[in-house]
């Protein structure tokens, strides 16, 4: 074999590798998007009653996303306005309250505090808190957050507070315990607080098709390192004949 066909034969073997490659990579992305497309939404959990999901004083972990309904006192306490959040792309203040949480209902036979994300106005249209005594509510619980320092912009409206973040062990310094250790989401809002819009759905990939991307994408990259391999292997083979 003359050097002119061993260089046209290790660029096809190039050549046959990249378009295998590139086709299973093609593949690939096709199976993944598949995956995503055959997605299912999966249903969330029904509304339950609170102490059938997270006891007051006890980590939240697997609460966290639960929805449930809930029944109490509005707590006579500064209400809590947390900014610098964005809702629906409008900058947004965020009420937080201590609802005082009936003693039937949270499992331990005693009262407890939970910390409710009321809703939220635009940020420049804070007012105070506007419900009073008992309510009943639904929503979900959030991830509790870090604390962190607070804010000290203007004065804040009478019987609230301003802080940067919905954090109930800081909450816990000036609210009645025992506390919950995760806030949660109103569905209702209030007459002048809009609620939070609802978390988005979850969805439960295809794994079928997630697996065909990733062995389509397997086999793409042995294509690539055999058409190496036979290149280098061509490539050496011709360089000892010449020496030779």
């Amino acid at each position: 074999m003359t050097r002119t066909r061993r260089a046209a034969a290790i660029v096809g073997i190039g050549v046959l590798g990249l378009a295998i490659a590139t086709a299973c990579g093609a593949l690939g992305w096709w199976q993944w998007t598949r995956s995503h497309v055959k997605a299912e939404i999966v249903a969330p959990d029904p509304v339950v009653p609170i102490a059938d999901v997270l006891a007051p004083a006890s980590s939240a972990g697997a609460a966290i996303g639960r929805r449930v309904s809930v029944a109490g006192t509005w707590a006579d306490v500064d209400a809590v306005l947390v900014t610098g959040r964005e809702v629906d792309g409008t900058p947004a203040v965020v009420l937080v309250r201590a609802l005082i949480v009936d003693a039937d209902l949270t499992g331990t036979g005693e009262s407890a505090t939970l910390p409710v994300v009321v809703g939220w106005r635009p940020a420049a249209d804070a007012t105070v808190p506007d419900d009073v005594g008992h309510v009943a509510l639904t929503g979900y619980f959030r991830a509790p957050e870090e604390a962190r320092p607070a804010p000290d912009p203007a004065p804040a409206p009478p019987g609230t507070r301003w802080s940067t973040t919905i954090s109930p062990s800081e909450l816990a310094q000036f609210w009645p315990a025992p506390m919950y250790s995760a806030p949660l989401a109103s569905f209702e809002g209030s007459a002048s607080w809009a609620a939070l819009p609802p978390p988005p759905p979850q969805r439960d990939l295809d794994f079928r098709s997630l697996a065909y991307a990733l062995e389509w994408w397997a086999f793409g990259g042995f294509a690539l390192f055999v058409a190496a391999r036979l290149m280098r292997d061509n490539g050496r083979t011709s360089a000892r004949k010449e020496i030779t």
